[in-house]
């Protein structure tokens, strides 16, 4: 059974509305341990994640369906789920690459 937590202070009221995001993902999650490396790998896996998967959805529309052996909804659903899995690996061993430039544009946004 999940554990019920407080309203957000006013503190985290008052925090930028992305930081305030990140803070509560990493609350729900169990990553609540702050720090820029949590932060770094969690921009990366969101960034990477996404583009990899969107990648591969739009792999998934140039194919046609077959004329036999459909799988129907069953298949649509493993198809999901497998690309799912192949976008969050590819995140974390290739992601890097795709969100440094961002992650770094994120900071010097955060100074000014």
């Amino acid at each position: 059974m999940p554990l019920i937590t407080p309203l957000p202070s006013s503190a985290t009221q008052n925090q930028d509305p992305t930081q305030r995001a990140v803070t509560t993902a990493n609350r729900l999650t169990g990553n609540d341990r702050g720090g820029k490396g949590d932060l770094k790998s969690t921009f990366q896996d969101f960034v990477a994640g996404t583009f990899y998967k969107e990648m591969l959805k739009s792999l998934q529309k140039m194919h046609g369906k077959p004329a036999y052996l459909d799988g129907g909804q069953a298949e649509k659903v493993f198809q999901g789920q497998l690309d799912q899995q192949i976008a969050e690996d590819l995140a974390k061993s290739h992601g890097s690459q795709l969100s440094d430039g961002l992650y770094q544009a994120y900071l010097q946004h955060q100074r000014a």
